[in-house]
């Protein structure tokens, strides 16, 4: 009588593969770091919840060292109810 193959073998090479592919190809990845000053654009005027929350995440950027770059927070303010985007 013959044993027919249920597969797992099948399943554990495949798996065995894509983790060997995995671990070629993760090698160590350089840090990105921004070489000018990083602008934290808000479309919204001075004093809101929007500008105050980026404030604060600049604040704390700066304060813990996670940039070397300077971080500047930005108002743009909407005109006539539509916000400005730029790409």
């Amino acid at each position: 009588m013959r044993r027919r193959n249920s597969g797992g073998d099948d399943d554990k090479n495949i798996c065995l593969a894509a983790g060997a592919a995995l671990a070629l190809t993760a090698g160590p990845a350089a840090a990105w770091e921004p070489t000018k000053p990083v602008e934290i654009v808000v479309a919204a005027g001075a004093g809101g919840a929007s500008d105050q929350m980026a404030r604060m995440m600049q604040a704390a950027i700066q304060k813990n060292n996670l940039m070397k770059q300077p971080v500047v927070v930005s108002l743009k303010a909407a005109r006539r109810g539509r916000r400005r985007s730029s790409t």
